[in-house]
C-alpha cells in the first residue's frame, strides 16, 4: 500500500477547507448584498407610492381619469419611476409609460393580489410592455374605508444588476486573491508541521540503520520537541544496548572460537545451527557448508548421531564416549561428549548443545602408561629373575664347583649391572622431566662444537672396537643456549645407538649449523634403519624396534626417551629420517631465541 506524504495529506485538506469557506462566504455575501439592495429598492418604491397615494386617491375617487393619467406621467417622469393605477377589477386606469387601453388586466399580478389582500409583497419580473426586468411594489388605495384601487410603483433593476455585477466581480477577485494567499499560508503551515516530522522520519531511518551519532533537533511545537527528545533518548538507549549486545556477542564469539573443545548446537530437527572452529576440525568438516544441514548428512558417524538424538530426548545432561575416524589423517580418535538440551524462555525445547573433547592423547597416554608399567615390570623382572635363579643355584651347591660358581657370579654381576643401568636411566629420565617442569634447568649461550667433541670422545672407544669412524662438522662460532651436560648426554645416547645398530666399519657423521631461527645438530649413520611405522613410537619408554637385538646389545629402551625430554627441556624438538637398510638421520632442533 502506497502511503502519501504528510504534507500532501495536510495541504489539500487545508486548501479545500479554505476554498469551501471562501465559496460559502462569496455566496452568502452576494446573496446578502442582493437581498439588501432589493429590500432597499422595495422600501424606496413603497415610500414613493405613499407620497403620491393621496393625490392619486383623490383623482380616482372623483373619477378624474384624464387628470389621473396626466399626474402619473408627470410624477413618473420626475421620479424616474413607473406609476400604474389599477382598479379593483384589475383594469389598468392609468400608467406613466404606456397607454392603459393597450394594457391587459393586472388582477393576476402577485403584487396586485397582495395589495388587494392588504399586504405589500415586492415582485421582480420581466415586463412584456417595457421589455426589461422591473421591481414592482403595490399598495391599496382607499376612500373612506373602501378599497377603490391599487397604486403600483415600478423601477427597472438593470442598473442595480449592473452595480451588483461590479460588486460581484470585486468580491470574486478579492476571493481569488484571498484563495491564493490562503493557499500559500496553508502550504507554509503544512510545511511547518510536516518538515519536523520528515526530519524525524529521516532520523528514525538513520537509527534503524544503526547510525546513532546524529541527534534530532528539539525545536518547534512542544509536542514535536517532546517527540524529538523521546526519539533521541530512544537512540541513546538503543546505542547503549546494541553496544552491550555487540560486546557480549564478541566476547561469546571469542570464547566460542578459542575453545579447544568442539561445540555444536542443533535445533529440534537435528539441523546444525552453529559449530566452532575446534568442532569443525575435530569432525573434519567445512564450517560454512554444514550449517543448516542435518547432523545425519553433515557428519557420517552413527555414534554422534545417536548421542545428539539422546541429548534432545533427555531432560537432564548426558555424557558419553565414542570413537571415530573422522580426522584428516584417518586415524582412530576418541571423543568424550557432553550433551545438554536447550530451552527457550517459555520452557519449550529449542535444541541441544553438544561439547566434544578429543581425549585421543589421554587414551594414548593411558595406553603408554600401561605399556610403560608392563615394560618396566618386564625389564626389571628379567634381571631380577636371573639374579634370583643363579643365587638359588649357588646356594643349592654350585658354590662347591669353583668354575660354575664363578660363571654364575659373573652372570649375577652382569644382570645386576643391567638392573643398575635401567634404574639409572629411569632416575635420569625422571630428573630431566622434573627439572624441566620446574624450570630448574639452566640454559646458557655456549659453543656447540665443544659439547659434540666431548660426546664423540665418550663413544670413541666402543666405535674403535667396531672399526667405526665418527666425523664432526661444526664451525667454532656456532653457539646456542644450552645446558652442556644434558645436551652432551643426549648426543652420547644418539651416538651410542648409531654405534650399536651400524655394522663394523660404518661411518657416523655429526654436523651442526646455525640459521636465522634455530641451531641444527644432525647425527647420521648407515646402519640398519627404522621402519616407517615405528618412527612415531621410538621415543616411547622401553619401546624397541627389534627387542631381541636390543636386549642382546644391552639396551634399556630408555635412551631415545631421555633424548626427547632433554631436547624438550631446551624448548626444541627432534626429528628422524630413516629407511630400513639405509641408515638414520636424527636432527636436534634448538631455537635461537629462547
Amino acid at each position: 500500500m502506497h502511503n502519501k506524504r504528510l504534507i500532501w495529506q495536510l495541504y489539500p485538506s487545508q486548501l479545500l477547507i479554505t476554498i469551501t469557506a471562501l465559496l460559502v462566504f462569496t455566496w452568502y455575501g452576494t446573496s446578502s448584498i442582493r437581498s439588501f439592495q432589493l429590500s432597499e429598492t422595495a422600501t424606496s418604491l413603497e415610500a414613493q407610492a405613499h407620497l403620491v397615494a393621496t393625490t392619486v386617491g383623490g383623482y380616482l375617487s372623483h373619477n378624474e381619469i384624464a387628470a389621473l393619467e396626466a399626474f402619473c406621467r408627470e410624477a413618473g417622469e420626475k421620479s424616474a419611476t413607473r406609476l400604474t393605477v389599477i382598479g379593483p377589477d384589475g383594469k389598468v386606469l392609468a400608467d406613466s409609460d404606456e397607454d392603459p387601453l393597450r394594457m391587459e388586466n393586472h388582477s393576476d399580478r402577485p403584487e396586485v393580489i397582495a395589495a388587494i389582500s392588504g399586504k405589500m409583497v415586492p415582485s421582480v419580473r420581466f415586463s412584456q410592455t417595457l421589455q426589461e426586468n422591473l421591481m414592482y411594489v403595490a399598495i391599496p388605495l382607499q376612500d373612506e374605508g373602501q378599497r377603490i384601487g391599487v397604486l403600483r410603483t415600478a423601477i427597472p433593476v438593470t442598473a442595480m444588476e449592473r452595480a451588483l455585477a461590479a460588486i460581484y466581480q470585486k468580491i470574486v477577485w478579492g476571493c481569488l486573491m484571498v484563495a491564493v494567499i490562503a493557499a500559500l499560508v496553508a502550504w507554509f503551515i503544512a510545511r511547518r508541521i510536516s518538515k519536523p516530522l520528515e526530519q524525524m522520519r529521516s532520523g528514525a531511518e538513520r537509527f534503524a540503520r544503526g547510525d546513532f551519532v546524529v541527534r534530532l533537533r528539539e525545536e518547534g511545537a512542544e509536542e514535536v520537541a517532546s517527540l524529538a527528545r523521546a526519539l533521541n533518548e530512544m537512540a541513546t538507549q538503543l546505542n547503549i544496548r546494541i553496544q552491550t549486545i555487540i560486546r557480549q556477542h564478541s566476547q561469546l564469539q571469542a570464547v566460542f572460537a578459542s575453545m579447544v573443545e568442539g561445540v555444536i548446537t542443533v535445533d529440534t530437527e537435528e539441523r546444525i545451527l552453529d559449530v566452532n572452529q575446534s568442532g569443525a576440525k575435530l569432525l573434519n568438516v567445512d564450517l560454512e557448508k554444514i550449517k543448516g544441514k542435518s547432523i545425519l548428512l553433515a557428519v557420517r558417524n552413527t555414534h554422534l548421531q545417536n548421542f545428539v538424538k539422546n541429548s534432545l530426548a533427555c531432560a537432564s545432561p548426558i555424557e558419553g564416549e565414542f570413537t571415530s575416524r573422522m580426522g584428516a589423517d584417518g586415524q582412530e580418535k576418541f571423543f568424550y561428549a557432553h550433551g545438554t538440551r536447550l530451552q527457550d524462555r517459555q520452557g519449550h525445547i529449542a535444541g541441544a548443545l553438544i561439547v566434544l573433547n578429543d581425549v585421543t592423547k589421554l587414551r594414548r597416554l593411558e595406553s603408554i602408561r600401561r605399556d610403560f608399567v608392563a615394560n618396566v615390570s618386564h625389564e626389571l623382572k628379567t634381571p631380577i629373575t636371573s639374579i634370583e635363579g643363579f643365587a638359588e643355584t649357588l646356594l643349592d651347591g654350585a658354590l662347591d664347583d669353583p668354575e660354575d660358581a664363578r660363571r654364575f657370579v659373573e652372570i649375577i654381576s652382569k644382570q645386576a649391572s643391567r638392573l643398575h643401568t635401567i634404574v639409572e636411566d629411569l632416575l635420569a629420565l625422571s630428573r630431566v622431566e622434573q627439572e624441566a617442569r620446574r624450570e630448574e634447568i639452566v640454559l646458557q649461550e655456549s659453543p656447540v662444537a665443544e659439547i659434540l667433541q666431548s660426546a664423540i670422545q665418550s663413544c670413541s672407544a666402543r666405535a674403535e672396537e667396531e672399526n667405526m669412524v665418527i666425523s664432526l662438522v661444526c664451525a667454532e662460532e656456532v653457539t646456542a643456549r644450552i645446558n652442556p651436560a644434558l645436551l652432551e648426554q643426549a648426543v652420547v645416547n644418539l651416538l651410542d645407538n648409531a654405534v650399536k645398530y651400524s655394522g663394523k666399519g660404518s661411518k657416523i657423521r655429526v654436523e651442526a649449523e646455525r640459521n636465522v631461527k634455530e641451531v641444527l645438530i644432525r647425527i647420521s649413520d648407515n646402519g640398519v634403519g627404522i621402519a616407517q611405522q615405528d618412527i612415531s613410537r621410538i621415543f616411547e619408554r622401553f619401546y624397541r624396534v627389534d627387542k631381541a637385538r636390543s636386549a642382546k646389545m644391552g639396551g634399556t629402551g630408555l635412551g631415545l626417551s631421555i633424548v626427547k625430554h632433554i631436547v624438550a627441556a631446551h624448548h626444541g624438538n627432534i626429528t628422524v629420517e630413516s629407511s630400513p637398510g639405509k641408515g638414520s638421520i636424527f636432527t636436534i632442533h634448538l631455537p635461537v631465541n629462547v
